[in-house]
């Protein structure tokens, strides 16, 4: 019998520099009026690249290849790429948004 852990594999999580813009921003909307929830946002945000790292089928079929996470409590999604040997962290994106999430 094989264990479980032996089982998962575990790929480096690549946030793009386009993604890091975006959470500077939602955070920088988020810390005006609430610096502790903007913390725990990209604390949030980072718990989820890690869970996504050995759990990458977990988050919902979005399109163009890219799946999408909710963010925690927050009306965020995070959308990525399950690639060969990483996962890539495209972008961040607040469900109110008139039109849907494109990749940058």
């Amino acid at each position: 019998m094989v264990a479980l852990e032996d089982e998962i594999v575990r790929k480096s999580g690549i946030v793009t520099e386009e993604c890091e813009k975006m959470l500077r921003e939602a955070t920088a909307y988020i810390r005006e009026n609430s610096p502790t929830q903007a913390k725990i946002m990209v604390k949030k945000f980072y718990q989820i690249v890690n869970l996504l790292e050995t759990f990458p089928e977990i988050g919902t079929i979005y399109q163009n290849g890219l799946r999408k996470f909710k963010l925690g409590k927050f009306r965020y999604n995070i959308y990525y790429r399950e690639k060969e040997k990483e996962i890539e962290i495209v972008g961040i994106w607040h469900t109110s948004r008139g039109s849907e999430f494109i990749e940058p």
